[in-house]
């Protein structure tokens, strides 16, 4: 594995107004043979990797940055709560904060990379790609686990940390496997342009949200989105819609720190009592008893 090395070098990592040689007073760093963890801390930074691994940039929080990879332009994104960026061996990705925020830096032995690809592929064809900003609330989720040993947990091994890497990893895989698949179909629902839907999903929960809306954000008719959604998702618009309603709500629910009427706003039900009809009907209990199953309980959902 390449060492962090000063600006301009390969395999770097700056912090403005402070030399590398103080890198490991600001960040938390694990590793195992195949791989290793870097959480920088939330400060205005500049950092910048090239390796002979594949890179896994995750961030927690949310903040403006500037993404480079290789020679290419400039690339401004807003980074959330879980956003990932994973780029492939002996490329250099660069990323310039505009406000603070706290990254993980994964790096992963290729060779490592290729046999959990291998087993996940089943002898299916996979190809990586580089990711710049994809969310994917598993990846989030996983990682939230990974920060907190990173942080809390001083008996944390490094093989728990690399376990809960390698399931991030396999995740990816299977991202990867179905956009080849999809090529094959002669799939019309770009990976990029279904990330953009879901995205839109998630962050319109509350907002009404009708088929000609994501049909016109995909730059296709209602009727050819429709049947091109399903194919990738498995369910048409509507029920998909429904389904990320519901799981936001338990969500919610779960954490106990808002009323049904608030929850059923913020997820886009029309009332408490439609929140409440639809709930039962899809989980098999109500609202309300599915709230005291977690009274008493601590959750870690979100930063």
């Amino acid at each position: 594995m390449s060492t962090i090395v000063p600006a301009k070098s390969d395999g770097i990592a700056s912090r403005r107004g402070e030399s590398n040689a103080r890198l490991a007073q600001w960040s938390s760093v694990a590793e195992t043979p195949v791989m290793s963890f870097i959480l920088h801390p939330p400060v205005s930074a500049e950092v910048a990797y090239r390796l002979d691994r594949y890179i896994l940039l995750l961030a927690y929080g949310s903040a403006t940055v500037d993404v480079r990879i290789d020679d290419g332009g400039m690339r401004r994104v807003r980074l959330r709560n879980g956003s990932l960026i994973f780029v492939e061996p002996n490329r250099s990705v660069w990323v310039r904060q505009h406000e603070p925020i706290e990254l993980l830096v994964l790096s992963v032995d290729a060779n490592h990379f290729a046999l959990l690809a291998e087993a996940a592929a089943s002898g299916k064809i996979w190809h990586t790609s580089t990711l710049v900003d994809h969310l994917d609330p598993g990846v989030a989720a996983v990682g939230l686990e990974i920060r907190r040993s990173l942080l809390a947990d001083n008996f944390a091994p490094p093989p728990y940390l690399q376990a809960l890497a390698d399931s991030i990893l396999m995740r990816l895989v299977c991202r990867f496997l179905g956009e080849v698949e999809r090529a094959h179909r002669g799939e019309d629902l770009a990976p990029v342009i279904l990330s953009r839907v879901l995205r839109h999903i998630d962050e319109h929960l509350a907002e009404p949200l009708h088929v000609e809306e994501l049909a016109a954000l995909a730059g296709l008719s209602r009727a050819h989105f429709s049947r091109a959604f399903r194919r990738v998702t498995g369910d048409p618009p509507r029920r998909f819609v429904l389904k990320r309603r519901l799981c936001r709500a338990r969500d919610l629910i779960s954490a106990g720190a808002r009323s049904l009427a608030e929850i059923a706003a913020e997820t886009g039900f029309s009332s408490q009592a439609h929140l409440s009809t639809v709930f039962r009907k899809q989980v098999g209990t109500t609202p309300g008893q599915y709230r005291d199953a977690f009274r008493g309980t601590t959750t870690a959902t979100g930063m």
